[in-house]
């Protein structure tokens, strides 16, 4: 125990602790405090894990505190997620649910809000949590690729695509601007869908050319919405519009071939297509990771819409 502040003229600077938001199990991600007479002292350290022992250490007190600037933290949310990823980030499946968590909130308000506003803060502190856990390890996406959904959902698609991005440019050495960047497309690449009929998007039988032509704007609208919420860098923006362009030129919308495509929306190419393949879709079941890749590599009319060196780079992060 340690004295972190003496003078009660800062009791301001401290707030009644909500222990509806303290687990036995949990690991702390704030200093718990109590008041004595000299000041507040640290009852228990942040990063302690709460044994039920100091639970019950916990509920002996008359009342306990919490720094005011350390409120946010009470519960998970996307300000508090780099702190919850720290202290967890052994628990693979634990720090898989946290993103899930917070993706369906930014989902859930995106999709709900009648102007398509994106709190772009809030994608930004997830795509630092992904960079963080990626480069703390190179081998979680391996980890948790196990435990991802089986899910059509836009929300699930865009996380799962986020993390395949995010691994893909850190084994391309890419900077961690650029990996926040990266990881900022790979979110957003298909929030166009929502002005898309979802009797299109949900339709079983095969599309029909008209259907089609629908389907193929939601990356033109996807730009519109990002443009609408201020996201203006044009690194970002390029990805987006192009993630559907293909190597061998027959992608949309601008028909663009090999170097004429940024790495960024080649890297969302690859791994936008390998979420949708690894997961049922209306008109088919999932294939297994080993089988969508090979697919990618060697069927004659998919293998030559993709970065090669990019594929086999992503094949080698799997292994």
């Amino acid at each position: 125990m340690k004295i972190l502040q003496k003078d009660l003229n800062l009791v301001d600077d401290y707030k009644t602790l909500n222990m509806d938001f303290v687990k036995v199990g949990d690991y702390l991600i704030f200093d718990i405090f109590m008041k004595s007479k000299g000041g507040y002292l640290i009852l228990i350290e942040d990063g302690t894990v709460l044994t039920s022992t100091l639970m019950q250490k916990l509920q002996r007190q008359n009342a306990l505190y919490i720094a005011k600037k350390d409120q946010y933290k009470q519960e998970l949310n996307p300000h508090s997620l780099k702190y919850h990823v720290r202290y967890y980030q052994e628990d693979y499946i634990k720090i898989l649910d946290f993103l899930y968590t917070i993706n369906e909130e930014i989902f859930s308000n995106f999709l709900n809000s009648d102007d398509n506003i994106i709190k772009v803060e809030d994608v930004t502190q997830l795509i630092k949590a992904i960079i963080y856990l990626i480069h703390d390890n190179n081998r979680y996406l391996k980890n948790i690729m196990p435990s991802f959904k089986n899910s059509n959902e836009l929300a699930d698609h865009s996380l799962h695509v986020a993390i395949y991005a995010v691994n893909l440019g850190n084994a391309l050495h890419f900077t961690t601007n650029k990996l926040l960047r990266l990881g900022i497309s790979a979110l957003l690449h298909d929030v166009g869908i929502k002005k898309i009929n979802s009797d299109i998007i949900d339709k079983e039988e095969e599309l029909s050319l008209a259907e089609l032509e629908k389907i193929h704007l939601h990356s033109q609208y996807s730009v519109e919405i990002m443009k609408h919420n201020q996201i203006l860098d044009p690194y970002i923006i390029d990805a987006v519009i192009h993630h559907h362009e293909s190597n061998d030129g027959s992608g949309y919308p601008h028909h663009l071939k090999e170097e004429e495509i940024s790495n960024c929306a080649s890297i969302l190419a690859i791994v936008d297509v390998f979420d949708a393949l690894t997961n049922n879709r209306p008109q088919r079941k999932a294939y297994n990771s080993f089988n969508a890749l090979k697919l990618m590599m060697k069927d004659e009319k998919m293998a030559p819409k993709f970065n090669t060196a990019f594929v086999q780079l992503f094949l080698h992060t799997l292994e």
